[in-house]
């Protein structure tokens, strides 16, 4: 009999979001290997989308309610009837959310996504459940249904919840903190295993909530997303045109952790050579690339695209030089691994990590010949300084070798995925 796995989150594929790629490869992954797999999620289908590796009739899309659609527009005419602007609104209704909405403002998509899954299963029943988050919400909606189906579930933590994740309190009060986290120990008090992605965060899980845990990290995609190889580099019309070496950021910066300042102060640092360095930064523009450059006095060195797609994002990583991975310089971001940096793997481009020299990336990187982790602007400045004579030397900055990746694509890390959850099933005693 085929084992039965009801995997539950929030983003899923057609969505773009980091988030969505876990659960849909492991959906994949599982379909392939002749799992019977059913998803829950809040994303809506797209005709037009790549095929999301199982059946559209075994994806059950419950929508919030109210919709998103419903609450964008319910801001809209309160905006347009309040006399302060739409930033003052947003932020309002932002610190308000933080403090009301338990766990997370995706609680209105618990109960039409139990109540769906309950009324459209047509008797089907899985043999374990899957559930990844944040946001929260859903290991709600996955303690419901193991709970009315009589079945286990494992809690997939992509980052952390309530302990272990320093971006989770801000704007939360003390009282606020305290609630999530009575919440948390009794939802996990039904859970038969969690998984994270790296082993300080499953430590950290352990100790604080005595739950099983295990570590299984996201994986570098053996396929890079299709793109037209003979459209121009990304960035050609706005680089510098004395550019030799090319550094690229993809994705999101956050001010005061994730600041590429060390990068662009050592970009001053190289004084006239400053013009052959071209920095590119794709992602959300909120600000903290554009203030970093301001305060270096490096714009000519700078080329900002903004967001842009997940096919031009890969474009941007395959065709540059070296990768720049900006991460929190603070222990507590040891155990982080962004999804992003098996993205960088897989384009077999050097990377330069800037955060933590003791933390779970850096030690691959190291270990694996990679790349460099620094974050003095000094330190910096000279190795690019050797890129650039690298370049001049050879014409280019050498690539990854292939062996460098070994044991890290997604299948390795999805194999255990489904022995994790075969010992999940197989473990569990159904109530009489």
């Amino acid at each position: 009999m085929r084992p039965r796995l009801l995997i539950i989150a929030y983003v899923f594929p057609p969505s773009e979001s980091v988030g969505a790629r876990r659960p849909g490869e492991l959906a994949r992954f599982a379909a392939d290997r002749k799992w019977d797999v059913r998803v829950l999620t809040a994303t809506p289908a797209d005709p037009g989308a790549p095929d999301p590796g199982i059946p559209e009739s075994q994806i059950l899309r419950a929508a919030p309610v109210p919709r998103s659609a419903q609450l964008v527009s319910s801001v809209r005419r309160a905006e347009a009837r309040s006399r302060v602007g739409r930033r003052q609104l947003l932020t309002a209704l932002g610190t308000i959310g933080r403090e009301v909405l338990i766990p997370d403002a995706c609680v209105n998509w618990v109960v039409p996504a139990v109540r769906q899954f309950l009324r459209n299963r047509d008797g089907w029943r899985p043999d374990v459940i899957m559930v990844t988050g944040p946001p929260a919400s859903a290991y709600l909606v996955a303690a419901r249904i193991a709970r009315r189906l009589d079945v286990p579930w494992v809690a997939d933590y992509r980052d952390l919840w309530t302990v272990g994740n320093d971006y989770w309190p801000y704007g939360r009060t003390r009282i606020r903190q305290v609630i999530d986290r009575r919440m948390e120990h009794r939802l996990l008090r039904s859970a038969a295993n969690c998984v994270t992605i790296s082993e300080p965060l499953a430590e950290i899980m352990r100790t604080t909530f005595g739950i099983g845990t295990e570590v299984v990290m996201n994986g570098i995609d053996r396929q890079p997303p299709a793109s037209d190889a003979a459209e121009p580099p990304a960035w050609q019309s706005a680089a510098p045109k004395a550019a030799t070496l090319t550094l690229a950021h993809t994705g999101r910066l956050n001010p005061g952790k994730r600041d590429p300042a060390p990068l662009l102060d050592a970009v001053a640092l190289l004084g006239p050579e400053a013009r052959r360095v071209n920095v590119i930064f794709a992602g959300e523009d909120n600000g903290v690339a554009q203030a970093a450059t301001e305060r270096a006095g490096v714009a000519d060195s700078v080329t900002n695209l903004g967001e842009v797609s997940a096919e031009k994002s890969w474009r941007v990583q395959a065709e540059a030089d070296v990768l720049v991975l900006v991460m929190w310089n603070d222990p507590r971001d040891a155990g982080t691994v962004p999804g992003k940096f098996f993205d960088y793997l897989r384009a077999r481009r050097p990377i330069l990590m800037i955060g933590h020299p003791d933390g779970i990336v850096a030690n691959i990187l190291r270990s694996r010949h990679a790349g460099v982790v620094l974050s003095d602007p000094r330190q910096i400045a000279d190795q690019l300084r050797r890129w650039l004579a690298e370049k001049d030397r050879t014409g280019r900055v050498p690539e990854l070798a292939p062996s460098t990746l070994d044991g890290l694509y997604r299948e390795d890390q999805l194999t255990r995925y489904l022995e994790i959850l075969s010992a999940a099933a197989d473990t569990h005693r159904p109530r009489r």
